[in-house]
């Protein structure tokens, strides 16, 4: 496959083990090519890169007690002369460190962060042109995280911006937050009432609000997009 594929579900498993380090060879030689083509999967490597290095930097090297390398030493049956100097058994400890917290960031992402995507919609022009990606991560029935990504034609109103906002069956628009603007992405948790709304929601809506959006907590201006919220498999 040459070219990236268009399964965020996928991207995301991938850019994940790409940051991590866990995707190596051919694949990783040809994800790579993938992100420096394709914008997609480069704002998910963005993505991963921000909740894990930060975590990483803050690690110091921590020595193990000596008895812990006599035993492997013993082990492996190692001579004196070939055994490594106590810094460079430090480095690899903090290696081992580093690996561990990483995959246990990525253990908790999986299960406890955003999850899989379970909700899509993409806000487009009447042209065809697309102006938001939004991606919305959880369970089936119990959604967690949004993400929204803007393409360069998402340009802010003067002195206004853009909201998005949920459309529940039978029930009031309940907000999902300011739009960003020209290729910028945002991430929130989503709060209950956004997520028993897009329980039932099968629309999405765009409105023209005031700076910093609607005042009210309803839709105050022009309803510009309503598009259509579909559920992944």
């Amino acid at each position: 496959m040459n070219t990236a594929p268009d399964n965020p579900d996928l991207i995301d498993r991938l850019a994940a083990e790409y940051v991590l380090g866990t995707l190596r060879g051919p694949a990783r030689q040809r994800f790579e090519r993938w992100r420096s083509t394709s914008r997609q999967v480069d704002e998910h490597c963005a993505a991963w890169e921000q909740r894990l290095l930060p975590m990483l930097r803050r690690l110091k090297p921590v020595a193990p007690p000596a008895h812990v390398w006599q035993q492997i030493e013993r082990r492996l049956n190692l001579s004196a002369p070939a055994r490594r100097s106590s810094a460079w058994r430090a480095l690899a400890v903090a290696a081992s460190l580093l690996l561990v917290v990483a995959l246990g960031t990525l253990w908790y992402w999986r299960t406890l962060g955003p999850g899989h995507v379970a909700q899509v919609a993409t806000i487009s022009e009447p042209s065809g042109t697309t102006v938001w990606q939004v991606d919305i991560y959880g369970r089936p029935g119990e959604a967690r995280r949004l993400i929204v990504r803007a393409s360069g034609f998402a340009t802010r109103p003067v002195d206004h911006d853009y909201e998005l906002w949920a459309l529940p069956k039978g029930g009031a628009p309940v907000s999902l937050g300011v739009l960003p603007y020209v290729q910028a992405r945002t991430q929130r948790a989503l709060t209950s009432a956004q997520q028993q709304a897009l329980r039932s929601a099968a629309q999405l809506a765009v409105s023209l609000e005031p700076a910093g959006g609607s005042p009210t907590g309803q839709p105050t201006g022009a309803i510009v997009f309503v598009v259509p919220l579909r559920t992944m498999g």
